[in-house]
């Protein structure tokens, strides 16, 4: 299974893309969802980080309230340290058995979108055959925080300053994704990547 890695910023787009490659027919494997999912009431990962972080950290429906669990964790790294070493294992572990229930039907790659690729070490532990780096202007990334989290420029600067340097990220790809521009010159941009990728 050929194991192609997406990521980029904090608001580059980097689903936008992941979802043009599944268009393409490639699957796609979200790491944000999985965290969504491993982190579901009385699961394992919601449990310790209820115990981490007190009940404070919970809805009324007793999910977590992540836009309060990120204000918390985006102003201390030592907490974030704490919160990413409870949910990256559970991750990567449901990622894997997700990659192999797509080999079994057949598929031959996978995309997978990880928005800390570079900042968790993934692209060390992970047997990765290539890397795409979608790219943003700064204005860009706050507008789409604004409109897809409804975050206001301070918690979404906050997010991206605590992410590696979006061209520090360009120098690891093998290849990088302009997504400033509009819908169709990414599509553009990506069906050429495509074309290139491991098969």
């Amino acid at each position: 299974m050929k194991q192609i890695a997406l990521t980029g910023g904090f608001g580059t787009g980097k689903s936008t893309v992941g979802r043009m490659l599944e268009d393409m027919g490639i699957p796609r494997i979200d790491a944000d969802s999985l965290t969504h999912e491993v982190t579901e009431p009385d699961r394992t990962a919601w449990r310790q980080i209820v115990s981490e972080f007190g009940e404070e950290v919970l809805l009324g429906d007793r999910n977590l309230d992540r836009r309060k669990l990120a204000a918390i964790v985006f102003n201390d790294p030592q907490k974030r340290k704490q919160l990413e070493s409870i949910i990256h294992p559970k991750v990567r572990e449901t990622m894997h058995e997700r990659i192999k229930e797509l080999g079994k039907q057949g598929f031959t790659r996978v995309v997978l979108e990880i928005p800390l690729l570079f900042e968790a070490g993934w692209d060390k532990q992970e047997p990765v055959d290539a890397i795409i780096v979608v790219t943003t202007d700064e204005k860009s990334q706050l507008q789409r925080a604004k409109l897809k989290f409804g975050l206001d420029e301070k918690e979404s600067k906050a997010r991206i300053s605590a992410q590696m340097p979006l061209l520090e990220k360009v120098k690891k790809a093998q290849f990088v994704i302009d997504n400033s521009k509009d819908l169709a010159a990414t599509r553009a941009q990506v069906e050429s990547i495509f074309k290139k990728l491991p098969q």
